[in-house]
């Protein structure tokens, strides 16, 4: 019997046409992403830090599908904004050893990445309404997301960002930590997203009471999804902490009910899904 693939062996030994990418799941929102030979990792948590929140400690339910010494020939990684689980410090310093990969983050985490150690030539810092372009036929466009409400640094710079990536034909979105809004929508429409990342955990008074800052839940990712025109409609922020889950079964249900002709793929940590337009 053939011993199983890792992702790092995965990664390597992926071979596309040009209106393919992969993606991998590696917990939370954390996702790898190639094209040709272009490789894009997104909101990476890949360490094993024990968090507290109120008195609880948080502790991954699973390890790490990919570790940061395996990321050394990473070409991008972007984080949505400044949490542990989606900008990591740990996994962050790691990967910044590589002489390859460049950094995208939003421009409010600009010191707090040059605190952590980060070179100037190392980061790519965007603004809501931006659109940066990485290389022939690669773009990232940056859009202002509510992790509950708008935060924004003293200079108007927005804490929490969405992004829709680019890559030929095809177009990614990871939502970041997001609620649904009316905004959000008419921006994302015009652009023809065909793989929408979108959370799913949720929101409620007991977390939020607990320092926990909320999402949109199945029902919104699922609406939202549809309504923007996404071909693919993937959830994501689940299954890795136990105080802050939801069943994806319920988004699972809901899709059944109300757009059983739309797709969706739900996630194992580590799995490679191929997306071909």
């Amino acid at each position: 019997m053939r011993p199983k693939q890792t992702v790092y062996d995965q990664l390597n030994s992926t071979s596309l046409p040009e209106r393919a990418i992969a993606l991998w799941s590696l917990g939370q929102e954390g996702f790898l992403v190639k094209w040709k030979d272009t490789t894009v990792l997104f909101d990476p948590y890949l360490s094993n830090w024990v968090y507290e929140l109120a008195g609880e400690p948080w502790q991954r339910a699973f390890e790490p599908p990919l570790q940061p010494a395996e990321c050394m020939n990473i070409d991008y990684v972007v984080c949505s904004h400044h949490h542990e689980d989606h900008m990591d410090k740990l996994t962050l310093q790691e990967i910044g050893k590589s002489a390859v990969t460049k950094f995208i983050v939003p421009k409010a985490h600009r010191g707090l990445m040059k605190e952590w150690g980060f070179s100037e030539e190392q980061l790519i810092c965007v603004s809501h309404g931006e659109e940066i372009k990485l290389g022939d036929e690669i773009k990232l466009a940056a859009h202002a997301a509510k992790h509950e409400e708008f935060e924004t640094d003293e200079d108007g710079e927005h804490f929490y960002l969405s992004y829709v990536l680019s890559l030929g034909e095809i177009k990614l979105l990871h939502a970041g930590d997001t609620v649904g809004f009316t905004e959000l929508e008419d921006w994302l429409k015009p652009q023809a997203v065909d793989v929408a990342l979108l959370p799913i955990n949720g929101r409620d008074y007991i977390r939020k009471r607990q320092g926990i800052v909320g999402n949109m839940n199945y029902r919104e990712a699922a609406e939202l999804g549809v309504a923007i025109g996404a071909k693919l409609i993937v959830p994501m922020h689940y299954g890795l902490f136990a105080h802050n889950d939801e069943n994806p079964a319920y988004f699972v249900d809901y899709m059944y009910k109300h757009y059983p002709r739309s797709s969706i793929h739900l996630f194992s940590p580590g799995e490679r899904f191929i997306y071909m337009k």
